[in-house]
Parts: C-alpha cells; structure tokens; sequence
C-alpha cells in the first residue's frame, strides 16, 4: 500500500479564482525575470491588461476597491497569496502598488488623487519608498513648490514603477515625523539598480534612485508629518505581505513534493512526515494571516481601544508568519538535502527569495511593537 501524500486537498489550487493565466505566465517567467534586462516588465504589463492594477482603485473611480474596501480584504489576500506563489518578486512590486493606492486615497487631494489613478487606469504601477541611504531624502521650498536631495535605497521595482510615494523630511527640520510625496520616478538616468546586491528577490530591482535638483508641486505632499504612521495604516498593513510570504511557502511544497515524487521517495514516512508538518503550516499560516487581516481592515480606526489591539494581531501573526516559513525552509532543505541548493533550479530561486522577504523591515522591532500595543490589554488579546 502506497504511503504517498497527496496534498492537493491540503493546499489550495493554484487554478482557483479568477487570472488562471496571469498567475500561470507569471510563474512560468519566474526564472526569466530575474535575468531579463526587462525584469518584471512583462510581468506588470499582464497584470495592467488583466486588470489588476486598475482593480486596486476605488470603486468610484473605476475600480474594485482591491486595496481599500474592507469587504474585498479576503480577495486581496488570495490574489497577493497566489501571486506569491506564482512569483515571490512579482506578488512585492504588487502589494506596494496597493499599499501606494492606499496611502493616495488616504491623504492625498483630489487633484493628485485624479492623476494618479488616471495613470494606473492607462497601466502606471506605483510603490512605496522608505528606505534612506546615506543621504536621506530632504526637500526645501521654493514657492509654491519642493526642490529634493538625497536618495532611496530598496526602491523596489526600479524601471517598473512610475510614480512612488517616498518619506521625506523639510531640509533643517529635525528627526520629526516624516512627510509623505508622490513623486514620479520613471527617469533612467536617477535609477541605479546594480546596487541591488541581495541572493534573493532579484527581479524586484530594489536597488537607489537618485533625487537630487527633482522638483514637485508641494500639492504632491500627501497628508500631514506622521500620517505615514498612523495606525491601523501603517503596522496593521504588514499583513499584505505576509499572504505573499504564504504562497511562497506553498510554492516551495509544491516543488519539494514534484521533487520526491520524480524520484520515487513519496513512500518514505520520514519524507511524509516533513511533508505533512510543512502542509499543516501552511494552512495555519494562512488562516492565521486571513483572520487578522479581516480584523485590522474592518477595525474602526478612530476606536483607541480596538486599533491596537488589532494592530497587535496582525503583528503577532507576522511573527508566527516568519517562523512557520522558517521551518518549512529548514524541513524542505532537510528533505532534499543538496538539491535544494543547486543553482537555477525552480526550489533553490524559490528557496532563497523567500528567505530573504520574510526578513522584510526589522521583524524583532515588530514582535516589540505587538506586545507594547497590547499594554494592558492582554486579556482582550485572546
């Protein structure tokens, strides 16, 4: 009698829903992508004549409400999981697009607002960038408008993303709360994407874009100082990544199983055992993720009591989020041994792009975040 697992049941088709054929051409180009001089070019162009892109805008504008609308908070977690599972690189250009629509609709005017979503109706990928370099990004005055210097480093999607919206701080002001500006960052000559260095995640071109002499109109300021930060915005919306976390991790089940059963090994119980742990926390990764996804978005955000308390929950589920990945990367690679490490294979790109996303912006200062906002609300946490 055959041992093998079958875990088609246990992890969810990746034909389910709607863009099958986005999500199949984006996960075949996978390889492709991260050599091609054009990196997710294609990849983004699908999505825009999919239209993807467009269905993260506001209902009233044409689009579905994917990035904002509470009731489409479990669809947007299935596209960015599915995405993730397609391809780890796509699914991060993808979750800053929405985060950047986000931010657009929440504190930018009506002026900047239209232009921008005239863009993304026309196919204009946005994102968001946080990271300083060593000259971190100033503007001053001049009228009615903003001169900036300085630079971005991890500009994810360098050659892919039109406009971004970029932390910035007034030239002299101080360490305060950081502003927020929509600038477009289409030109070449500022984009230097050979700085990006990492092994994993290579076809985001996360790499510096240059600022300096770049004028805007000061209405491309969105919000007030600290606005970027304002909760259950900004913590409470890690959660998008992490769905793309968990389709990485299904992604790399799947291979891992292809793996085994190609050389006949699916009757091992030691391989079935790792098999079925990795496929139990996959599916706690995505319920877990699912539920405090629903529980930020439909927060209300003027109640003090249930914002951190939900912002806890989507911290506390990163956390659990990075350890699981951890240890199915860890049971796979204990499985395969050193086939999980060869070279331009489908588990070995898989492997490392996912070992690098789930170490994504200080995750031990987030766990300390989730604990703070609890205070001393530890009995309404369970």
């Amino acid at each position: 009698m055959s041992l093998a697992l079958d875990l088609s049941d246990a992890l969810p088709d990746r034909r389910e829903g709607g863009h099958a054929d986005l999500m199949a051409m984006i996960a075949a180009r996978a390889a492709e992508a991260e050599i091609d001089p054009g990196g997710l070019g294609p990849e983004i162009t699908a999505m825009a004549r999919a239209g993807l892109l467009s269905a993260c805008l506001p209902r009233p504008r044409g689009g579905s409400g994917l990035a904002q609308d509470a009731d489409q908070t479990e669809a947007l977690f299935d596209v960015l999981r599915r995405l993730g599972r397609a391809n780890l690189s796509a699914a991060r250009l993808f979750e800053g697009h929405v985060n950047a629509i986000r931010l657009v609709g929440l504190y930018g005017g009506a002026a900047i607002q239209t232009q921008v979503y005239d863009a993304v109706r026309t196919g204009a990928l946005l994102g968001v960038w946080g990271a300083d370099g060593a000259r971190p990004l100033t503007y001053v005055r001049a009228g009615g408008r903003w001169i900036l210097h300085g630079e971005k480093l991890f500009a994810s999607g360098l050659g892919q993303v039109r406009y971004a919206v970029a932390t910035v701080r007034e030239k002299g002001a101080g360490p305060g709360p950081a502003e927020l500006v929509l600038v477009d960052v289409s030109d070449p000559a500022r984009q230097e994407p050979e700085q990006w260095t990492a092994s994993g995640m290579r076809a985001t071109a996360s790499g510096r874009f240059r600022f300096d002499g770049l004028e805007v109109d000061a209405e491309h300021r969105l919000g007030a100082p600290g606005d970027y930060q304002r909760e259950p915005h900004f913590e409470g919306g890690v959660w998008r990544y992490c769905a793309a976390h968990v389709g990485g991790a299904e992604a790399l089940v799947d291979l891992w199983r292809g793996a085994l059963s190609s050389r006949g090994r699916l009757d091992e119980p030691l391989q079935l055992t790792r098999l079925g742990r990795a496929a139990a926390l996959c599916r706690a990764m995505s319920a877990c993720i699912n539920a405090a996804a629903v529980r930020v978005e439909t927060c209300n955000p003027d109640d003090q009591h249930a914002v951190p308390l939900a912002v806890a929950d989507v911290l506390l589920a990163r956390q659990f989020t990075e350890e699981a990945c951890v240890e199915v990367l860890v049971l796979a690679e204990k499985s395969l041994g050193t086939m999980a490490h060869g070279i331009g294979s489908p588990i070995e790109r898989v492997r490392r792009d996912l070992s690098l996303f789930i170490r994504q912006a200080a995750p031990d200062a987030k766990l300390i975040r989730a604990v703070q906002s609890l205070d001393a609300r530890w009995s309404d946490a369970w």
